[in-house]
């Protein structure tokens, strides 16, 4: 039995991994434009280099693509995950293994092995993901996300605190310190894709980095 329920859910999280790893702003770019986003730009296959370099209404398209494919593999591998009654962190194994999934849908898009281990940046999956958790998991990404923009001018910061507000908001509002686990595995698996490897690693993190809030948003190659 165990050994069944642990290729079940070592299958739901791989199929989770290749679907959020599906590049939707690539795919989009090439039919429309002919061209490819990983050669334009910042060569971020995601959807900000959509918007700014191929079309604002088509990058759009994408970036909802990208929230709605995290939110669906969380509610799928919620509701085919098996219901058991095991308690772990606070959580059910259902639960547990949805968490898994969307960390790994999004894991899928920032690493996608459809585009040689390149892709986003993550932030759209993450909002469909924490969304499916919890529809209020929005206005708590959007709180943490605005503060490291206007505050600490860095999207580093804005990133981590877009990760970090929700996952407390959602270990206190569901009683689980599994949401600790995610915010954990959520950091290691999009802080990175944020680090300007031109500069020196301590220049990253640097508080009030960029001058102005428009560079924050200005596509810039990593």
């Amino acid at each position: 039995m165990i050994a069944i329920e642990t290729f079940k859910d070592s299958g739901i999280l791989v199929a989770a991994y290749l679907i959020g790893a599906i590049n939707f702003c690539y795919m989009l770019s090439k039919i429309i434009s002919g061209k490819k986003l990983t050669e334009i730009g910042d060569k971020n296959p995601g959807g900000w280099n959509m918007v700014f370099n191929i079309s604002k209404i088509w990058g759009a398209i994408g970036i909802i693509l990208d929230v709605g494919k995290s939110y669906i593999v969380y509610l799928l591998a919620y509701s085919l995950s098996s219901q058991l009654n095991i308690i772990f962190l606070g959580t059910t194994h259902n639960q547990f293994i949805a968490m898994l999934s969307g960390v790994a849908a999004v894991l899928g898009h920032n690493y996608s092995p459809y585009l040689r281990f390149k892709g986003g940046k993550g932030i759209a999956a993450l909002f469909g993901f924490l969304t499916a958790i919890h529809p209020l998991a929005i206005p708590v990404i959007a709180i943490g996300m605005l503060i490291g923009i206007l505050f600490a001018k860095n999207m580093i910061w804005a990133v981590g605190l877009g990760i970090i507000f929700p996952s407390i908001f959602l270990m206190i509002y569901k009683n689980s310190v599994m949401y600790l686990l995610m915010a954990v595995l959520l950091i290691v698996v999009m802080i990175p894709k944020q680090i300007n490897r031109s500069i020196p690693l301590s220049a990253n993190f640097k508080f009030r980095k960029e001058k102005t809030l428009g560079d924050l948003f200005k596509p810039k190659i990593r």
